[in-house]
This record gives C-alpha cells, sequence and structure tokens, in this order.
C-alpha cells in the first residue's frame, strides 16, 4: 500500500509542530492500538509492534529496496533514507505510529497507522474526527500474491474499531494505479468512494466505516418480527436464513461486543473443528444461500487452494474468519449495542428492548447469548490470582505462564487437549513439567463413528424431547463421549509428540504426567508459594496433594441467563431446577399473558439433547425458529435424517 511523501511530509509535519514526545504505542491519539495483543487471523496470530531503531532499521530498509516495493513507496536507497521516514514519525506527537507486523512472532510486514483526520491528506477529502488511516508493506516476497494482505487489512481495521471507540471508519489512499492493493481493500471490506488529487499521486480514496448504527423505526411504526439478542455462530445462522426470507420476516440481532469474535482465546495454531465444512452458518439447510462457506472462499478467491488441500475440517481460526465475514456483512446484524432490559407490553403484545438508550420492539426474541467459561468450585478462593484462569483466556494469557516451571491443565475436553498440547510445542525440552489432570477415568477419543454421529440429527433429537425429564437428565451426562471429549486426532497427535521427546530418553525422563481419574477437591496457595491442588483418586479414593506454579482451567462452559431478562423473569415458566422449559420449535414456555415468542439457542441440552451446542444442527435449529416465527414453511426440513430408530416401534 502507497504511502507516498505526501505522508512522510505529514509525519514530519506532525513532528515539527509538536512537542518531541518521543516513540509510544500509538499514545493518546491512537489509543494505544500497538498495546492491545495478538489478532487471531486465519494466517495465524497477527500483532503490531513499533518500530525500534536502529534495531529494526536493516530488516525495514532492505524491504525497501526491492524493486516491487520501491514503486509505490519510493523510499529505496542507503539506510538513512529510511530512518529519516521512521523517526519523522517516531519523533513525533503520536499521531502517525510506524509498525512492524508479526505473523505467528515473525515480522513479515510494514505498517502505519495514523490519524488522517489530523493529517494534510484532510484537506483533500470530508475528514470526520478520528478518521483512521493504514499504509501496509508486505515484506518478503513470498507473502505477497496470495491473499495474505487482504486477511491482515480485514482482521487490522476490524481491530481498530473495535479498540477505538470514537473512530467511526477506517481509511486508505493508494495509488489509483495499484491495482493489486485495491483489489485487497475490496476484499477486506473497503470502499471506493472517491479519488485525490494528491500533490505526488491520484489516490483512491477507500473506507471501512464502522457498523451502521441502529435503524430508524420501521414504516408506520411497525415493530420487527424478530430480535435476536447475541449474535454467536448460532444466532448468525438465523440471521444469515432470516436475510434470504427478509419479505417473509423482519429480523434484527444485536450484539453486545463492538466486532464478531469466536472464542479468540483457543483460537491454537493447527488446532481444528470437530465438525466438517458443511457444518457452516446455512448450508444443511440452503446450500444455494450467499453465506455459505464455499461461497466465502469463492469471495476470498481461495476455491481451488480448499479443493487441493482436501480438509474436511477447517481450521478454527478459518471457521472464525468465515464467520466475521458473515457477520459484518450481514445487514440485519449490529454490534456495539447490547440490549440491556427486555421487557413485555401486554397492551400491544409485544417485546420492549433497551439497547444503547433506544428501544426496540419486537413480536418474538431469540435468545444466543452463548455460554460462559465455568469455574469449579474447588478454585472459587483463587479468582484473582493471576496464573488460575481458565482456557477461554488462553491465548490472550499464555505468555503469563513463561516463568512457571509447573503447570498443570485441568480437564479432558477438547479445549483441554489442545491447550496439553500446545504447552508440549511451545515448552520443548526447557525443562517446565506439565501435567494434565481429568476427572473422567480415561482420555477416550470423542465417538465418532459414523452411525454414533447420528445422535446429532434431528432425528435423535425429537427422540430425546420425548423421554420424561428424568431420563433425560441421566442421560445427558452418561453420553459425554458424545460431545466433551477430546478428537482421535488431537490425541494422536499428543501421543505421537511424546514419542518424539523420547528418543534418547525413557518415557519417565520427560517431565510430563498425564493423570486420568483425579478429582480436584480444593485448591490454594502453598505456604511456600505457587499453589497447592487437593486431589482424590476416583478409583481408590486415595487423597494426595498436588504442587503446581499455574493451572489453566479447560472445565468447559455452561448456560447462563442474561440479565437483560430479569424484567420478564416471572413471566417464564422455569422448570423445577429453574431451567427454560422449551418445546420442539425451541420456544419457551411462559406464562399465558406473555404471548410474543421467546426462542433459545444453545441454552436447552437438558431439554433437546447433546447436539445442543453442534454446529451441525445449527442451521436445522435456526429454520425451525425462523418457520416457527413466520407461521408458515419458508425452508424445507427434511423428515427423516438418520438410519437408526431410537425409539420403539409404535405399540411396543
Amino acid at each position: 500500500m502507497t504511502p507516498p511523501a505526501a505522508a512522510a511530509a505529514a509525519a514530519a509535519a506532525a513532528a515539527d509542530g509538536a512537542e518531541r514526545a518521543g516513540p509510544r504505542a500509538g499514545g493518546d491519539l491512537l489509543d494505544g492500538i500497538a498495546d492491545r495483543g495478538p489478532i487471531a487471523t486465519p494466517a495465524g496470530e497477527f500483532r503490531l509492534r513499533p518500530v525500534r531503531l536502529p534495531d529494526d532499521l536493516p530488516l525495514i530498509a532492505g524491504w525497501m529496496n526491492d524493486p516491487a516495493v520501491d514503486t509505490w513507496w519510493r523510499l529505496a536507497g542507503p539506510p538513512e533514507r529510511t530512518e529519516q521516514h521512521l523517526r519523522a514519525q517516531l519523533d513525533g506527537d503520536g499521531r502517525s505510529l510506524p509498525c512492524l507486523g508479526l505473523l505467528d512472532g515473525a515480522p513479515m510486514s510494514y505498517w502505519e497507522v495514523y490519524r488522517a483526520d489530523l493529517d494534510p491528506i484532510a484537506a483533500h477529502y470530508p475528514a470526520e474526527p478520528h478518521d483512521t488511516g493504514l499504509h501496509l508493506l508486505l515484506g518478503p516476497p513470498d507473502t505477497r500474491g496470495r491473499g495474505l494482505g487482504a486477511v491482515l487489512l480485514d482482521a487490522l481495521a476490524a481491530h481498530l474499531l473495535a479498540h477505538r471507540p470514537a473512530c467511526r471508519r477506517v481509511l486508505a489512499e493508494p495509488d489509483l494505479r495499484n491495482t493489486a492493493c485495491r483489489r485487497s481493500l475490496e476484499r477486506a471490506g473497503f470502499r471506493q468512494v472517491g479519488e485525490l488529487e494528491l500533490p505526488d499521486k491520484t489516490a483512491a480514496l477507500m473506507v471501512r466505516p464502522r457498523t451502521r448504527p441502529l435503524p430508524a423505526p420501521r414504516p408506520g411504526g411497525e415493530p420487527h418480527d424478530l430480535l435476536g439478542v447475541g449474535i454467536g455462530p448460532f444466532n448468525l445462522s438465523l440471521a444469515a436464513l432470516a436475510h434470504g426470507a427478509a419479505d417473509a420476516v423482519s429480523a434484527l440481532f444485536c450484539e453486545a461486543e463492538p466486532e464478531y469474535r469466536w472464542h479468540p482465546g483457543m483460537l491454537v495454531e493447527g488446532a481444528r473443528m470437530q465438525v466438517p465444512f458443511l457444518a457452516d452458518l446455512v448450508s444443511l439447510v440452503d446450500p444455494t444461500s450467499p453465506w455459505s462457506f464455499l461461497n466465502y472462499l469463492r469471495h476470498q478467491e481461495r476455491l481451488y487452494p480448499f479443493y487441493f488441500a482436501e480438509r474436511f475440517q477447517l481450521s478454527r481460526r478459518e471457521y472464525a474468519h468465515y464467520c466475521r465475514w458473515v457477520a459484518h456483512r450481514l445487514p440485519n446484524c449490529r454490534f456495539g449495542a447490547p440490549v440491556t432490559a427486555l421487557r413485555w407490553d401486554t397492551a400491544e403484545r409485544l417485546f420492549r428492548a433497551e439497547t444503547g438508550g433506544e428501544e426496540i420492539r419486537a413480536r418474538n426474541v431469540v435468545l444466543g447469548v452463548g455460554t460462559r467459561p465455568h469455574r469449579p468450585a474447588a478454585f472459587a478462593g483463587l479468582a484473582d490470582h493471576p496464573r488460575v484462569w481458565h482456557s477461554a483466556d488462553y491465548l490472550a494469557r499464555r505468555d503469563s505462564l513463561d516463568g512457571a516451571r509447573d503447570i498443570t491443565v485441568l480437564g479432558s475436553g477438547q479445549s483441554g487437549a489442545e491447550v496439553f498440547l500446545d504447552l508440549l510445542r511451545h515448552r520443548a525440552d526447557d525443562g517446565t513439567r506439565l501435567r494434565w489432570l481429568s476427572r473422567t477415568r480415561a482420555l477416550a477419543p470423542m465417538e465418532y463413528s459414523k452411525l454414533g454421529l447420528e445422535h446429532f440429527t434431528p432425528d435423535y433429537t425429537r427422540y430425546f424431547h420425548s423421554l420424561p425429564r428424568e431420563v433425560r437428565d441421566h442421560l445427558v451426562p452418561a453420553q459425554w463421549q458424545l460431545h466433551k471429549a477430546a478428537s482421535a486426532e488431537t490425541l494422536a497427535e499428543i501421543h505421537d509428540l511424546l514419542y518424539e521427546r523420547s528418543v534418547g530418553r525413557p518415557p519417565g525422563g520427560d517431565p510430563v504426567e498425564i493423570v486420568p481419574g483425579t478429582a480436584v477437591t480444593a485448591a490454594g496457595t502453598g505456604p511456600c508459594g505457587g499453589l497447592e491442588l487437593h486431589c482424590r483418586h476416583t478409583d481408590s479414593g486415595a487423597d494426595h496433594t498436588l504442587r503446581t506454579d499455574a493451572v489453566v482451567l479447560a472445565t468447559g462452559y455452561r448456560a447462563t441467563r442474561p440479565d437483560a431478562l430479569d424484567p420478564i423473569a416471572d413471566l417464564i415458566d422455569w422448570d423445577e431446577q429453574g431451567r427454560y422449559r422449551v418445546d420442539l420449535d425451541h420456544r419457551v414456555a411462559t406464562r399465558p399473558e406473555l404471548t410474543g415468542g421467546l426462542y433459545v439457542q444453545n441454552a436447552e441440552l437438558h431439554t433437546h439433547g447433546v447436539g445442543t451446542p453442534d454446529l451441525g444442527l445449527g442451521a436445522h435449529r435456526a429454520a425451525v425458529i425462523l418457520n416457527a416465527v413466520a407461521g408458515k414453511e419458508l425452508h424445507p426440513l427434511p423428515t427423516r435424517t438418520a438410519w437408526t430408530s431410537f425409539a420403539p416401534p409404535d405399540g411396543a
């Protein structure tokens, strides 16, 4: 991307007209954007680091002397020329920040993040307060021409908008002749809105705006047919299907977070989904939808690479990027719009939702607020301990484990396996003791036989829902291997890595422990520092104490009731354990005076069984809800989806 001489002049002007503040990580003018931590992308973990002189000068000057780069940057020559360009920004007031872009820790790009509204470029377009501009240089030649620029631009633009609340849009002004750069920006969600005649070039002004504000009330004061609270994969699936049926159902979805985020702490390198790519947001209901994963690949110009990769399961990073691609393009999704209260208007027979000082009226509501990390009661006294945290924060807090010499991972599910595997890779041969502790008696793999997977069909959901409550409550924990275990592939990777580590030393010489069948009954700080875990062996009943420096709690997630429901809590017909009563259409039972539809997604494990959190059933459930709200079949659904007959024959 081109920062012309005008950009260098702008940085110099900023330096000349302000107190010499020295280098900073974005300063107040850019809200410390380089201090905001890593960004998960399909290409890896990306991070901005402010340029350090003189250390970074040889690398950046080398890139600037690449003829392909010099065509647009025009900084080829002795290193002093590049140094002057960098120092003009570093010694300024923080309105322009030069950074190295690190992908999985390796420097591979140079960036300039700048306040466009404070730059001389503001005289050439209708600037708005806090407009933020980007310049990008992909350094190594092998990073260019394969779509990486679009991926990083998309990720950083979303990151800027999420962490700079006053910024309404991110800008770029590449040379009009730089078609490759313009195309990358378009794929990253930027749109050309004009041309600028700058002193050294004719530029394309390209803009990526923040998600649009909530719409004005519908014509005639009409309420929405459906309001979605929360935008995770399940409500996003419903939003995508509803978008295709907008003539029949008016839907709006609101999310408190400023951007789409899906388990950012667990987008570990190499981690893969446990469902095939067809379990996307729409394909198992409408494979012709523009929001399918295959159409996402087409827009990303990655269909052929995916075809040759022959991957049935996606990486977690790719799935998260696909969902974000959908979420920020759907016109019925609003981010930064928390629903703080939900009330029922008996006179008008509709819901009134409060969000950001505005009111939204809707005939039906679907809750898709997701689940929250579960922290076992044994660790209640360590809630604020810096080295006891949930795996949901793993990537953000992994560096805090650097000084620990004994690390315990608690939990035998997929998250526990992925964290343990990642620690094995990152802490290889440094002497750190790694321990994997599990309450289950064996580290058994998730059931993945073809007939076993039929438990994740609408047929089994209907069967499970028909069972008495006592039977359902017994079945869910008994079926842990269907929905809580680790994949056989991840367990095999762990064994393979341990085997490689054993070369030249017996297994007993490796500071690694795998301890199943052990429950932590209490936890606290030790008398000499560190942590003490009081444990009980499941089979023998023997008690013992483990001492460790850090604990990663891969202990799963639980559905919780959102606070927004408090105003109507008395109108909901809770079961004996304070849970929702949910019918086959995923509608919550309510008192007679609440006549609107209140639906839930991923909060009905106790009524709909092990398929509730499974992405493979997400599109089907969304279609069921949409059909129920519309009162007609908008999406035809199959009547039989499994070979297995789960119920006894009629009359038995």
